[in-house]
């Protein structure tokens, strides 16, 4: 199994109480969601449930992998709250580890 981590662009698509979803530029062409957990996000970026949808974010990746579950996200740093809306905050980076 290969793994290439590296840092990507991730934009959120869906985001529902317990799961979001984020399409990740350099997996699978961006064609394909990963699940995240909501509450990491909403976390990380200070941004309630409601307003995650279109968020972009950098994050570190298993651009390599094969399946969702191996691309393992890590590192979020929200960057624009929309696609055409910059971040000018810091945010707090995720580890990828849920509490």
């Amino acid at each position: 199994m290969v793994v290439a981590y590296r840092f990507t662009l991730a934009r959120i698509v869906r985001t529902g109480p317990i799961t979001a979803h984020a399409v990740l530029h350099d997996w699978a062409h961006g064609q394909i969601t990963v699940p995240v957990p909501t509450l990491a996000l909403t976390q990380i970026s200070g941004l309630p449930r409601q307003e995650l949808a279109g968020a972009v974010f950098e994050v570190m990746a298993n651009c390599a992998a094969v399946t969702d579950t191996d691309v393992d996200p890590r590192g979020w740093r929200l960057l624009a709250h929309s696609d055409d809306e910059h971040c000018s905050t810091a945010a707090q980076p995720w580890s990828g580890a849920t509490t």
